[in-house]
């Protein structure tokens, strides 16, 4: 994987292909692993960029962040690579940094996909579960947070019928640091709430959510696409919340037909 020296601390990302940029944002605790079935898709007729985010997958950090901070780097990174403007999209907390990067730089995105993620900030409940995940990592470190989220990350399908996208999402989630997933859900425990924004962004914009998840399933979905207008929603079926991986055909075809619309 490239690098780039960003904010301190060695950026690692996946590229492939040439054309347009699409810009892919992993979510939590993961890496841009789960978008190899994306960039593969998307590579043919775009230059596909995935980052890992500081301190996940290759890009080794310690320092704490928010999710504007990982916007931030992001950014820095596109504008290294001059890419700028471009597609931008993220899946969960990469659909929080998504949405707070076209709060912060509106002029450099030329569409959005918002995949299996919300605007709302955490409320009081999710906080206290934020805060009681952050004594659990500290206990149990990755290993723990993985077992607990990893029922509610999946569709009970994909639970049921996909050892192998199981074992890899296990295996994705326990390898990243400790001290990254505790920094990271103190970021996701303070993130501002973009709800206000939905009706701001004026960029063609893609909701993606899975028919199974449980975390952001249609319904939550829903309301986004009515706020922002023109938006289109795609519920993929046979998926939770890691749609990418949990049925990657039905995402890539989504992906493939927003980034063509209009041209």
């Amino acid at each position: 994987m490239p690098s780039q020296e960003i904010n301190g601390f060695s950026m690692h990302y996946r590229e492939k292909g040439t054309g347009e940029a699409v810009v892919l944002i992993h979510g939590f605790p993961l890496s841009s692993q789960i978008f190899e079935s994306q960039i593969e898709a998307l590579s043919s007729s775009y230059r596909v960029i995935a980052p890992d985010l500081r301190g996940f997958g290759q890009s080794t950090n310690t320092d704490r962040f928010s999710i504007n901070s990982l916007a931030d780097d992001v950014h820095k990174l596109l504008s290294r690579l001059k890419v700028l403007p471009c597609v931008v999209g993220g899946l969960s907390m990469g659909g929080y940094i998504a949405e707070a990067f076209y709060k912060k730089y509106p002029n450099d995105i030329k569409k959005l996909i918002l995949l299996n993620t919300k605007a709302e900030g955490d409320s009081s409940a999710a906080k206290d579960g934020r805060n009681k995940m952050i004594a659990l990592c500290r206990e149990f470190g990755s290993a723990g947070v993985a077992k607990e989220m990893l029922p509610k990350m999946l569709s009970p399908r994909t639970i049921e019928r996909k050892n192998d996208v199981v074992d890899k999402l296990l295996k994705l989630m326990e390898a990243q640091p400790a001290l990254t997933v505790e920094h990271a859900l103190e970021a996701l425990r303070d993130r501002d709430d973009q709800t206000a924004l939905l009706g701001k962004i004026s960029v063609p914009t893609l909701i993606i959510s899975g028919d199974g998840d449980q975390i952001t399933g249609p319904l939550v979905a829903e309301p986004m696409q009515k706020a922002i207008a023109g938006s289109k929603l795609v519920v993929i079926p046979s998926a939770g919340h890691l749609s990418t991986m949990e049925n990657p055909a039905a995402v890539n075809d989504a992906l493939l037909e927003f980034l063509k619309g209009g041209e």
